[in-house]
């Protein structure tokens, strides 16, 4: 990795820790820090963030993003480029942005649903494509 890149690469690593401290601290000077959560609004959460996961790194609606930001060779847009298709780094980003508005917000709920109910209809739908493809 040359060094500009390298730059860019420390620049969102500690951009994410900036935000999750900042988060933190926004809770706490709420007076709500989380401290727990149900097995069921974990396994929701989970389930929301796999669909970000696949909506962001897999799917052709986002596609033209991820060509976008492919074009560029170095700086901030060719380390979003690498962030963008590598599920496991969108993986961290999309699990802090759902549990950050879970947290935030009682309204979120709906909105966590839905990703989490695409989320098992998503992975449904390849379970099914992979079995009826290993006849």
């Amino acid at each position: 990795m040359d060094r500009n890149q390298n730059f860019w690469h420390n620049f969102f690593s500690a951009l994410f820790l900036v935000l999750v401290g900042l988060a933190t601290m926004y809770f706490n000077l709420l007076g709500h820090l989380p401290n727990k959560i149900s097995v069921f609004d974990f396994v929701i959460l989970s389930l929301a963030t796999f669909r970000l996961i696949r909506l962001f790194v897999y799917d052709s609606v986002t596609s033209h993003v991820r060509e976008y930001l492919g074009r560029y060779e170095h700086g901030p847009r060719k380390e979003l480029s690498m962030l963008i298709n590598c599920p496991w780094c969108v993986g961290i980003w999309m699990a802090f942005f759902t549990s950050f508005i879970y947290f935030l917000t009682p309204l979120s709920w709906y909105f966590i649903l839905l990703l989490a109910l695409a989320g098992v209809g998503s992975a449904l739908q390849v379970i099914m494509w992979k079995v009826g493809r290993t006849d």
